[in-house]
């Protein structure tokens, strides 16, 4: 009897060890091409799984573990747009290299008209990330690194009036610089979504595709002036750089238009990372 659950422990160890390593995996968005193969194989082993006769045994519960993983990956697959394009309807967007449960967190908030908790957890969120943000940002878009620099020391000094309209910039520069194309030039078939959306939409893998939701979609800070009363943020980007809207510099604000700019970047580099 003992050989026999020496030899079940060594069968099942390269499972265990598999577990283990699929763990950050799992947790990186960054590259979320691989899940999609990784969530195939868990759909095997789930076909394994109804096979196995239904006694207790140590190998079974590694599988149960496995299932369970999958059903998560494709619950994440199937809600996560609709929780992305809620936030962006919120001013805010989520980098892609948050934690998984993030976005469904702060999605409850805004759907339960917790408005004020999800701005103070995103803001939070932000600013204890802001010096590692830069630090990426700048190392992917090397010929902005000085601009980049003089916005985290404006936004250091509070000077959110000043940086604002400079960083809505960058999010059109570093869209050209990858693509040719712009983030607040609309596409010309279709007057409210952003010139890049198309760009994005045919270079992402499948899985990526998921994250596409606040570009495929009206958000406040594309639409014109006569439809930002449908959103609840007001932060949109024609009132502020042709003069209409005074009240726009606030540290909240500063951090959403940079969530916007890391959106953008991350989803660029995914693509350049493919290529």
């Amino acid at each position: 009897m003992k050989n026999s659950f020496e030899n079940i422990e060594k069968f099942i160890k390269p499972f265990r060890e598999m577990q283990e390593r699929l763990k950050p995996v799992i947790e990186m968005q960054k590259r979320m091409e691989h899940v999609n193969k990784i969530q195939k194989t868990f759909e095997n082993m789930n076909t394994i799984y109804a096979s196995v006769p239904k006694f207790n045994n140590v190998f079974l519960e590694q599988l149960k573990s496995f299932q369970e993983i999958g059903n998560r990956l494709k619950e994440y697959e199937a809600k996560t747009p609709n929780y992305l394009l809620l936030i962006a309807q919120n001013g805010w967007y989520m980098e892609l290299d948050c934690e998984m449960k993030f976005p469904s967190e702060i999605a409850k908030d805004f759907t339960e008209d917790r408005f004020d908790f999800a701005n103070e957890k995103l803001t939070n969120y932000y600013t204890e990330n802001l010096d590692r943000i830069f630090t990426e940002i700048s190392s992917r878009h090397a010929n902005r690194k000085e601009i980049f620099e003089q916005i985290l020391s404006a936004f250091q000094r509070s000077e959110y009036y000043t940086i604002i309209p400079c960083i809505l910039s960058q999010v059109d520069g570093v869209c050209f610089d990858f693509t040719k194309k712009k983030f607040f030039i609309k596409e010309k078939d279709n007057k409210y979504l952003p010139q890049i959306s198309s760009e994005l939409e045919k270079s992402v893998g499948s899985f990526l595709n998921i994250y596409l939701s606040p570009l495929q979609n009206q958000t406040p800070i594309m639409v014109q002036e006569k439809q930002i009363s449908e959103f609840p943020c007001k932060l949109n980007r024609h009132e502020i750089l042709h003069g209409i809207n005074v009240d726009y510099g606030t540290k909240e604000n500063s951090l959403k238009v940079i969530s916007l700019l890391k959106y953008i970047s991350d989803l660029l580099m995914e693509i350049d990372n493919k290529h």
